[in-house]
């Protein structure tokens, strides 16, 4: 079995560039509506909205643009990426909430986008 994408919901069009590509470096792939009756059948949501396709390597997100609060629980997205510590002060940066909890076998860092989602941030291994 292969993961192809993975969709999730993003607070408004501007987190595509401002998070997104200029501090996780996706690259926008493609953009398309989404119909009412899709957003109905398959969402139980009420409302039309756009569909955005990122990627970075062999990662694929599908963005909707849906401005509801979410509440995520323990639902994640753990990245491994060249240098979390650039990405971390980027968000700082930017506004973007960042949580680090040490521990002895080395720290946890997490990095939420304006929706609420969140995702836990690893070096690459080499």
């Amino acid at each position: 079995m292969t993961l192809n994408h993975i969709g999730i919901n993003i607070a408004d069009t501007h987190e595509i560039q401002y998070f997104y590509e200029d501090i996780l470096e996706f690259v926008p792939e493609n953009n398309f509506p989404v119909p009412l009756e899709i957003s109905q059948q398959f969402f139980g949501i009420d409302n039309k909205t756009d569909a955005h396709i990122v990627q970075s390597e062999d990662l694929l997100l599908e963005l909707f643009v849906y401005d509801k609060p979410l509440n995520t629980g323990y639902a994640h997205l753990c990245l491994e990426v060249k240098n979390r510590e650039k990405i971390a002060r980027k968000c700082i940066e930017n506004g973007y909430p960042v949580m680090r909890k040490e521990r002895e076998k080395g720290d946890l860092l997490f990095v939420k986008d304006k929706a609420g989602n969140v995702f836990e941030l690893k070096n690459k291994r080499i």
